[in-house]
């Protein structure tokens, strides 16, 4: 993950696997950056028939390159209090520095630039063929990604269906 690549299938599958047999996803869920691969499509299926259960609605979130990398990259933490922060959109007062706790902030190397142009490659060779199996299948919305999180919002609400 460090280096910008995917997990192996088997183990995404199977920890996803677990994680649909609790309570809580009985009457329905919503999973985010999984599935990454048609493989994972395709186990994802199997497990929801097992259980007579399907996917409504696949959200596919589409963003430039270039906006993409600019706020993944300016996300920080606090890794004393896990405080979240971003240098442009929820700045820290002092530079470095937690709001909360005074701790020295740090930024997860998954969010690096040149590791989220690897992440890019990764989803562009391993992922966007999901595009088009979900598309096949009649699930897939599109979500234009730019503009303030209200507006995606509002975009997400019209792909579900659902009023705000």
């Amino acid at each position: 993950m460090d280096g910008g690549q995917l997990v192996p299938d088997e183990v995404v599958i199977g920890i996803i696997r677990e994680r649909l047999k609790e309570s809580d996803a009985k009457e329905g869920f919503i999973l985010d950056g999984f599935p990454r691969t048609v493989p994972q499509a395709e186990a994802l299926i199997s497990m929801l028939r097992q259980d007579q259960r399907s996917i409504d609605r696949v959200l596919n979130f589409e963003l430039a390159d270039d906006e993409l990398i600019r706020r993944l990259a300016g996300r920080w933490s606090c890794p004393n209090c896990q405080a979240v922060y971003h240098l442009e959109f929820c700045p820290p007062k002092k530079p470095d520095l937690c709001d909360r706790c005074g701790g020295k902030l740090s930024q997860r190397s998954d969010d690096r630039p040149e590791t989220i142009r690897k992440r890019l490659e990764v989803y562009r060779s391993q992922t966007w063929p999901l595009i088009r199996f979900y598309e096949d299948q009649g699930v897939l919305a599109r979500i234009e990604g730019a503009g303030s999180p209200d507006t995606v919002f509002q975009r997400v609400n019209a792909a579900i269906g659902r009023s705000p």
